[in-house]
């Protein structure tokens, strides 16, 4: 018996659970980019979830947990273990704690979605934001000046010795598209997040205007891409500026690098005109921050991911 079937014997001993081998990443991507991951599973709930990563450790094998692939870009190698992706969902109203609670693989459409249904304001921000709740709270997403950390109540997450841990919003140092999982590899299981009674009407109307701002700016969804490129920059004072600013500025527009480019309604994206790779997204990216540091001497920094094939969350 091969190492590789050694393994998958070992993976479905502690789990039942069964993995998928070369499975392209390209198709689990926004970006429609990446090679094949050694090893692929999906999971639909937060048991299976903490299973599958504990077993992962035990067996010594390098994982990567995903959610919605958005805001991401995967090695043109792949990746050399095993990618786990989460689509563990729910969502239930907490009356008592003013909550909202999801799973960390719900997507943000669906939080949203709930949260009109029953009259809970406060995160209308995330509309058009894509991806999972779990995913958005890693990268402390946010739009028009609101992040999803300013909502967190309290965050459930599996810890590297495999123990659940519930932490408060201070203990995940959220800060402008960071918060302290980013460096702790800690796994988001649930997720709540503070709501309010709202009208909703008022509500409805806040998401419209959102999602017409949004489309103003952003490529349509047809369009292979993983999101905005690069952070607003923060200046010393607080202030940010935006990056499509400074992009636009140092003459980024029409920039591509094969079948990466620029995407010409804003900047700050960068497209897949197909059949782009990861290489090229990478050498276009780094010519675009050199390009802004020559330019006003501000350093970009990345919002996309890359993940390398031989990243690891163990």
């Amino acid at each position: 018996m091969t190492e590789l079937q050694d393994l998958d014997r070992l993976f479905f001993e502690e789990t039942a659970l069964s993995l998928s081998r070369n499975v392209p990443l390209s198709s689990y991507s926004s970006f429609r980019i990446g090679g094949p991951a050694d090893y692929f599973l999906e999971v639909h709930g937060l048991a299976d979830l903490a299973t599958a990563i504990k077993a992962a450790r035990k067996c010594g094998l390098p994982f990567y947990v995903i959610g919605g692939g958005y805001n991401l870009l995967f090695d043109d190698a792949g990746y050399r273990g095993l990618i786990i992706r989460n689509s563990a969902r729910g969502l239930r109203f907490q009356p008592e704690k003013s909550c909202l609670e999801a799973a960390s693989g719900t997507n943000l459409s669906d939080l949203l979605g709930q949260a009109l249904k029953q009259g809970l304001a406060g995160i209308e921000f995330l509309a058009g934001i894509p991806g999972t709740v779990g995913g958005a709270i890693f990268g402390n997403a946010g739009a028009f000046g609101q992040a999803i950390g300013d909502r967190v109540a309290e965050v459930t997450v599996l810890s590297g010795d495999g123990q659940e841990q519930t932490l408060s919003p201070e203990e995940l140092h959220f800060e402008y598209r960071y918060s302290s999982l980013k460096k702790d590899h800690k796994i988001i299981l649930k997720a709540a997040l503070k709501v309010e009674p709202g009208s909703r009407p008022d509500m409805l109307k806040k998401v419209e205007d959102y999602l017409n701002q949004r489309a103003r700016k952003h490529p349509p969804g047809e369009i292979p891409c993983a999101g905005s490129y690069f952070k607003n920059p923060v200046l010393p004072g607080g202030r940010k500026i935006p990056a499509g600013q400074l992009l636009e500025q140092a003459g980024a527009r029409g920039m591509r690098v094969g079948q990466a480019a620029v995407y010409p309604g804003h900047c700050n994206f960068i497209i897949n005109l197909g059949g782009a790779t990861a290489r090229q997204v990478l050498t276009l990216a780094a010519e675009l921050k050199e390009k802004v540091w020559q330019s006003s001497g501000i350093k970009l920094e990345e919002e996309v991911i890359f993940v390398p094939a031989n990243a690891s969350m163990l």
